[in-house]
Order: C-alpha cells, then structure tokens, then sequence
C-alpha cells in the first residue's frame, strides 16, 4: 500500500487551510470593509504624514546653562493628511553641548515643539529632539543652519484627538531667519 494516495487529501486540505488563513489575514477581521470597522472598532489607522513648512525664525535669550530659545512665528503649512494652516513652534538649542561642524561652524543638540493648527480646534502637537548645523563658517548671526530631527505626536485636539506617531524632520534657516521645515513620517488617529 503506497502512502501518497493517502497522503494527498490530507495535504489538499492542509493547504486549502492555509490559503483561507494568508485570506484573512490579508483581508482582516471584517473581511473588504476590514478598515472601517477597525477604525469603528476604537483601533487607529495609520497613514503617511507629509508636511511642509515656512515660518519665520526668531532667536530668543540664551539662559545660563546654555540653552538658547528659537521661536517659529508666522508660520504656514501645507501637507497631507492635515491640509493647509497655520503652525507655531518651540525651539532649544543647547549651545552648551555645542561641537564642530568640520567647517569651522558649529553644531548643538535641539530639542522642542511644534503646533500644527496653532489657534483651531483640530491641532496636531509634535516633540522634535535632534542636531542643528550651521552651514559653513562665520558669524552665528548671518549663518544659514540645516537641522535634522526625530519627531513624535505628542497630542492632538479635534479631528486629531487620540492621534499617535512619529517621524523625521529637516529643518532649513537662511541668513534672513526665513525657516522651511519638513515632516515625513506616519499617523494614527
């Protein structure tokens, strides 16, 4: 007696079972309307999140342990999921810890915030913490600096209450204090 005629209806089944398992996984709990009762269900869905940026650099006072305050007024985004607005932000450079750019120019850690909707109902709060560089050398006052940074939701309000995520930031400031900043990254509300 030969094992394979007895062997392949098992394994048919085997992997019929198999199929149905990768399907609803694939498809999720609710079958084609998977993301409308996730989302119905209290779970978040998650999505790219694309923002870019202009503001208006403006350096504050540096307190006695070297930390230098940078305020972003003025600002207009445009993006993807949020739309076009106004945003606000929050910048500290720890001057303190600065260190060497490689072109004679320096380098400080930065750490602060950043309000998406700033004065709506629906904003979006973000915590950035990373590096900044001057560009080159010469007088930190008419210097251009490019930073770059990790960003996280740390809350929202409206549309974007309960929202959770992260991402990368740039950030871009010319001798003329124009700011330009840009968020790629992904949300969940």
């Amino acid at each position: 007696m030969s094992l394979i005629p007895t062997l392949r209806p098992v394994l048919g089944l085997l992997v019929v079972a198999l199929t149905g398992l990768a399907l609803a996984i694939a498809v999720g709990p609710a079958g084609a309307a998977g993301h409308a009762s996730t989302a119905a269900a209290g779970k978040h869905r998650s999505e790219p999140l694309v923002v870019r940026g202009d503001a208006t650099a403006v350096d504050g006072p540096c307190d006695a342990t070297g930390v230098c305050l940078l305020e972003l007024t003025a600002g207009r985004f445009r993006g993807t999921p949020v739309g076009t607005g106004t945003y606000v932000g929050s910048i500290k450079l720890k001057v303190a810890d600065a260190f060497p750019n490689g072109e004679d120019g320096i380098c400080a850690p930065l750490k602060g915030r950043i309000e998406l909707g700033a004065g709506t109902r629906n904003r979006l709060v973000l915590g950035v913490r990373g590096v900044s560089c001057q560009d080159g050398s010469g007088p930190l006052e008419t210097a251009s600096f490019t930073g770059l940074a990790e960003f996280n939701v740390r809350y929202g309000t409206g549309r974007y209450a309960g929202a959770s995520g992260r991402g990368q930031a740039s950030f871009l400031e010319d001798a003329a204090n124009h700011h330009r900043m840009t968020l790629i990254g992904r949300i969940a509300r």
